[in-house]
């Protein structure tokens, strides 16, 4: 079986191509005490939906996960929320612009942001966020 592109890294090069992404640090399940992103893929069932002909819709469940300066302070807070409000807006309308991750092997169908962003833990200085996120593909 020939080698295609992970799917982990469609996603990556897709959310590169977001303009307040483009020049940010992208890891993949990595994510290093300073200011930066990550992909981490989330486990559950790769299957979305199954037709009666055998034929299934599959997905890729992952969160983008961050951190940003956290200090406690409302503008701060309004920043780094703010942050993903505008990145759950770029994955909507590019869905309705068709633009999704260019799949090798698969064919894309949406991006769904199933949990939109928040902060989930903190310590002095950085806040750790996160949305999460599934590619529905065929």
């Amino acid at each position: 079986m020939p080698h295609s592109k992970p799917i982990i890294e469609s996603i990556r090069d897709y959310l590169l191509t977001c303009d307040f992404l483009k020049d940010g640090k992208v890891n993949i399940d990595y994510l290093p005490d300073e200011m930066a992103y990550s992909i981490d893929p989330i486990g559950g069932d790769p299957i979305y939906r199954r037709y009666v002909d055998g034929d299934a819709l599959r997905q890729f469940q992952f969160a983008i996960t961050s951190k940003e300066a956290y200090d406690g302070d409302a503008r701060t807070g309004i920043e780094n929320s703010g942050f993903y409000q505008f990145l759950q807006e770029w994955i909507e309308e590019n869905n309705r612009k068709g633009c999704l991750p260019q799949l090798e092997g698969h064919v894309p169908v949406r991006v769904d942001v199933q949990m939109s962003g928040y902060l989930f833990s903190m310590d002095s200085e950085l806040g750790k966020y996160q949305i999460q996120c599934r590619l529905i593909y065929k």
